[in-house]
């Protein structure tokens, strides 16, 4: 699997159980904004508006942000754009990526906008404020959006919480935790999640879909090889009859279904990406020059050049 795919698949488990525990999610990252949204009108999801509104190839390689709109008490309208950070090195066009996300949505809805950004690494040493400012000759702009680091949450706050989402902040710090540890670490981490969603299903009273999605989410979080995910299987097993159950039909159910999701969504991204080097083909033919070439694909520009060079070769 490769950097790109791996990420891809990082980012939908993300995006499926922000979509999954929606109402917990917002709860979770913004208490007054949930009590003033009125839940008995169902969240709109905007992501084909936020991608329209973004068509450059960093947001649209990014499955993990999302645009929802919500419909408050006093009837009015709310939208929320939710990015998920996970690279590891310094980027210091962030700050301005962020602020075009939110002038873009201004702009052509002219709605409110409660924009957060959820770290997933350490950026201890790449840390950038969450700040855009400009100036030029007294004009000045200075937006900043929220930001929440889960590599600084206390991890006895997030278990004694009340919110099913703070099991998702446990599992992705946990797996902060395992990046780069030996198996037989992993695997322990694992049980040790695994233990932690047995307690809350019964304090939480967890319906069985959430107790799912919870436990499809920390699944796909920490990786193990098959050794230890047969080692794990069986500690599931173990809880049958306590206070974990084991779903093993619906697991088998929701990884086929993952399966072919997965597929579809390959498929569909060759397709995109075959597309884009045949227009990258016939634009290079007509002499277009290679900034635009690259705007208009989102192609970046070494693959722009590798297409240029084997063009020349034909």
């Amino acid at each position: 699997m490769d950097n790109r795919t791996g990420r891809n698949e990082y980012d939908r488990h993300w995006k499926r159980v922000i979509h999954s525990l929606f109402e917990d999610f917002v709860a979770f990252f913004s208490p007054g904004l949930y009590e003033m949204i009125d839940w008995d009108k169902p969240p709109d999801d905007l992501d084909k508006e936020f991608q329209r509104l973004n068509p450059d190839g960093k947001s649209r390689d990014r499955e993990a942000d999302g645009l929802f709109k919500v419909y408050l008490k006093d009837g009015s309208e709310q939208w929320i754009l939710v990015h998920i950070e996970v690279q590891g090195w310094k980027d210091t066009d962030f700050a301005e990526r962020m602020f075009q996300y939110f002038y873009r949505i201004f702009d052509a809805y002219d709605k409110k906008i409660f924009a957060l950004v959820i770290y997933t690494e350490d950026y201890s040493e790449t840390y950038t404020p969450p700040r855009y400012e400009y100036n030029f000759f007294g004009t000045k702009l200075s937006y900043e959006y929220n930001v929440y680091k889960i590599a600084e949450q206390d991890e006895n706050e997030l278990l004694q919480s009340t919110n099913p989402f703070a099991f998702v902040i446990l599992a992705a710090k946990k797996a902060l935790y395992g990046k780069t540890a030996a198996q037989p670490t992993k695997l322990e981490l694992k049980k040790q999640l695994l233990r932690v969603l047995a307690v809350m299903k019964d304090r939480l009273q967890l319906d069985k879909k959430d107790l799912l999605t919870l436990f499809i989410f920390m699944d796909h979080m920490i990786k193990l090889e098959s050794q230890y995910q047969q080692e794990f299987n069986q500690e599931i097993k173990n809880w049958e009859g306590g206070t974990m159950i084991t779903y093993e039909d619906e697991l088998k159910q929701e990884a086929r279904k993952e399966g072919r999701e997965e597929g579809r969504e390959e498929g569909k991204r060759e397709g995109r990406q075959e597309e884009k080097i045949e227009i990258t083909r016939n634009l290079i033919k007509l002499g277009i020059p290679l900034d635009f070439i690259k705007k208009a694909t989102g192609l970046s520009e070494k693959k722009v050049l590798e297409i240029k060079e084997k063009l020349e070769k034909e």
